[in-house]
């Protein structure tokens, strides 16, 4: 009988997942603990296939409605309170050959710059046809999708210029305790192909990563711990005194 409760407690042990399986942003062992890191910071350069909302602002109020309807904006906070919807209908879409069309400006080159140089060149455009004028260039439909163990797994809009890969997963309202945190997996596409790139995020070596920060359209894959069939969240002390209890009358039972 202690055998067998022995086992049952040993099982129930070995089950439950370990805290070093679960705590973020581990020190190394045997180094000394590290509190700074040094963040690459990439500034996105738009690619074929992505969507740019543009505006352009002027102070003559005749021009500013005329720019209004070729932009879909319809006020001065349009972008704000537009849905994705009609983002996707009043925005720019970057063609295979990375220009856009832009009616009065013809066609831009936007592949390959950051949204701070395709706004510097639509500013100086703009200016040659109307003066006082100001442009404004937005990333929209920036979406990246989250699965596996995650509790809230979807896809999520992201309405700032860039995001974490902590952030993201904050959206999906964290990872589960059965989540392998040591193999993060980000499925990312570059032009005409797809790579996949694993990142740990139980090391703090995560912070200097160069993939720290997503790109729009990333997909994020959370996969399971191997003894996830067989582990429990948190050690199971009912179950433990249910099943001594029922061996004890068991054996009880059995000597009468």
């Amino acid at each position: 009988m202690r055998l067998i409760c022995l086992s049952i407690i040993s099982l129930a042990v070995i089950s439950c997942v370990p805290l070093s399986k679960v705590k973020y942003l581990q020190d190394k062992e045997g180094v000394a603990p590290v509190h700074e890191f040094q963040t690459i910071k990439t500034e996105y350069k738009v690619k074929p296939g992505d969507y740019l909302y543009i505006r352009i602002l002027t102070l003559d109020p005749k021009s500013n409605e005329i720019f209004s309807n070729i932009t879909g904006g319809g006020g001065t906070n349009g972008y704000v309170s537009q849905t994705d919807q009609n983002l996707y209908i009043s925005s720019y879409m970057v063609n295979d050959s990375g220009f856009i069309s832009f009616p009065l400006l013809g066609k831009i080159n936007a592949n390959g710059q950051t949204v701070t140089q395709l706004e510097l060149s639509l500013n100086k455009a703009a200016s040659e046809i109307i003066k006082e004028s100001s442009v404004v260039v937005k990333l929209v439909l920036f979406n990246i999708s989250i699965l596996g163990e995650v509790k809230n797994p979807g896809k999520y809009p992201i309405y700032n210029n860039r995001v974490n890969i902590f952030e993201a997963l904050a959206m999906a309202n964290d990872l589960t305790s059965f989540a392998n945190r040591s193999k993060i997996q980000i499925i990312r596409t570059e032009g005409s192909k797809n790579s996949i790139v694993t990142l740990d995020l139980l090391s703090k070596d995560i912070l200097s990563s160069p993939y720290y920060y997503l790109q729009p359209n990333d997909i994020i894959y959370i996969e399971p711990l191997k003894n996830k069939t067989f582990a429990f969240e948190a050690f199971p002390y009912a179950l433990i005194f249910s099943t001594i209890t029922t061996a004890l009358l068991i054996a009880q039972f059995l000597k009468l």
